[in-house]
């Protein structure tokens, strides 16, 4: 059972303590029910209940004590083993190779995380409750045992007929569950779909209808299985109940019958079977709180192999180059593998030199390869790195952290972030005046580690996005089309001051443009087509 190996996984000695401390407290309710018969009893002969009552404040407060700490451990449990699943989640996702990421629905790994950890967390009270309440059954069953065997014996074909029923009726609650989540996961992902195409679902009125009906249908789908679940759920502990009274009517009626058992005594068993019918209804509510978790940590185990099978190659814990000489290309080449297993775009073979001080602009169309390219060169396409050399030392797949360690990037899909990740001591008043340079200080400003706000522009954004490259300081800077999105005043700062001053103070500057225009100021001028160098212009 996948709740039981992740407790044990994350600590088995906490699980024994929880796990005895809640035997303690089903052990010391027991006595409860015990002490109360037994004072009663006395009572009921006109003698005093001293002792009992000295007893019953004993076992209250171990009772209490108990209770709460197996309680709280057991939260905490849960807790921990969440919050270690989030950062293990984090931990694979960092260590994924790129061009397995983008053959992948990674909304998915969004979605499915935050759903079935968000499950765990929450039904970790019902279920650390739950396992208190067999314990409670036991050590009841156990002193109903001692009152009458013949009691202890209906008790127990009840529950025995309990379990068998819920046995039967187990594969199918899975199963169900399963459809549940899985039908969860194609709303999230329509969802998602619908905001990524969100210009095309607004263009087009029969794709908006067609998208709307398929989310009701999922809807539809959803909640008729859930209400068969919960109808399933209901229907169930119905039926348990329902056999436990019976099992309280045998005692109460025909149990006299065959034994010689006192009427003071059918009242003390029928207290003992109406206190198991209360722990019961507690133990209950957890079986489908275990199916439903059981099934979130499936799904999570299945996101985690899924993404060990997109993980890179580790990588050593290598210093970035002391200085950057040189960037070479040597017959780089790399092919990206289609839905179905076939090769589909080939970029390659590349042959390019880009040297520290060096301005070199990538032109060509779209479908050209140049993001291709840029994604080869920097190590984020690590198949593609045994035809990069850093520095005259050919990169090898335990050193691609050290080639990527050389540049500043920023995509044409860019995403800025809010803060600046690990470079929290960067000096807020230069920030600042690079805002104050990009033409932006009326609308952001850098305090407290953060942007004030990305509501802007997408060039307003990338402008944001090159004073953080600024703040790396790295040897290379590579713009992928970064001035596409800009007004002319600010096209013309980029290509006529900002690069020539980055190529001034000693960077490698590659810029992937269209526009013609401004090829005079490159060093270097490289073509693309179908994937090839067709021209080097120098």
């Amino acid at each position: 059972m996948q709740l039981i190996d992740l407790l044990r996984k994350e600590s088995e000695q906490r699980l024994q303590w929880i796990l005895m401390l809640s035997a303690l407290s089903g052990a010391a309710n027991a006595a409860l029910v015990a002490l109360i018969n037994s004072g009663a009893s006395a009572v009921y002969s006109s003698h005093a209940a001293t002792q009992q009552f000295v007893l019953f404040i004993l076992c209250l407060v171990i009772f209490g004590w108990t209770k709460v700490r197996a309680e709280v451990a057991g939260k905490e449990l849960f807790d921990t083993a969440m919050a270690r699943q989030r950062v293990r989640l984090m931990d694979k996702l960092l260590l994924v190779r790129l061009d397995r990421l983008e053959r992948m629905r990674n909304t998915d790994i969004i979605a499915t995380s935050a759903r079935n950890i968000g499950h765990v967390v929450q039904a970790s009270d019902v279920i650390v409750y739950g396992v208190q309440s067999m314990f409670m059954l036991v050590f009841c069953a156990f002193y109903l045992l001692y009152m009458s065997p013949a009691a202890f014996l209906a008790v127990g074909a009840g529950l025995g007929g309990a379990a068998l029923y819920r046995h039967s009726s187990r594969e199918q609650a899975r199963e169900g569950m399963d459809r549940i989540l899985a039908t969860e996961g194609d709303l999230s992902h329509t969802m998602a779909e619908t905001l990524r195409g969100f210009i095309e679902v607004k263009l087009n009125a029969e794709r908006r209808d067609a998208i709307h009906r398929a989310y009701n249908d999922l809807v539809s789908v959803n909640s008729k299985l859930v209400n068969e679940a919960t109808r399933d759920s209901v229907r169930a502990r119905m039926v348990i109940q329902s056999i436990f009274y019976w099992v309280l009517a045998a005692v109460v009626f025909l149990i006299p019958r065959f034994s010689s058992v006192y009427s003071v005594e059918i009242l003390e068993i029928t207290a003992v079977v109406l206190f198991l019918i209360g722990y019961l209804a507690g133990f209950l509510d957890i079986i489908p709180m275990v199916n439903r978790t059981n099934a979130a940590l499936k799904g999570l185990l299945s996101l985690e192999s899924e993404l060990d099978q997109l993980a890179e190659d580790p990588q050593s814990a290598l210093p970035p180059p002391e200085r950057f000489e040189q960037l070479e290309l040597r017959d780089l080449d790399y092919t990206y593998t289609d839905p179905d297993g076939s090769n589909g775009f080939a970029l390659g073979p590349v042959n390019l030199t880009v040297k520290a001080a060096q301005l070199v602009y990538i032109i060509g169309g779209n479908g050209s390869g140049k993001s291709t390219l840029i994604k080869s060169m920097t190590g984020l396409y690590p198949s593609a790195c045994a035809g990069v050399w850093l520095n005259g030392e050919q990169v090898r797949p335990d050193t691609v952290a050290r080639l990527r360690s050389v540049f500043s990037l920023v995509m044409s899909d860019f995403h800025l972030f809010e803060r600046l990740y690990g470079y929290e001591a960067a000096d807020p008043v230069q920030i600042n005046q690079w805002i104050d340079r990009m033409g932006l200080a009326q609308k952001v400003r850098f305090e407290n580690g953060t942007f004030s706000t990305r509501k802007l522009s997408t060039g307003q954004r990338k402008r944001l996005a090159l004073i953080t490259m600024l703040v790396e300081d790295r040897p290379v800077f590579i713009f992928d089309e970064w001035a596409a999105e800009q007004d002319p005043h600010f096209r013309d700062v980029f290509y006529n001051e900002l690069l020539p001053d980055l190529r001034n103070r000693g960077k490698a500057v590659i810029s992937v443009t269209h526009d013609q225009s401004y090829l005079s100021n490159a060093d270097m001028v490289v073509r693309l087509e179908y994937g090839r160098i067709v021209a080097t212009e120098t």
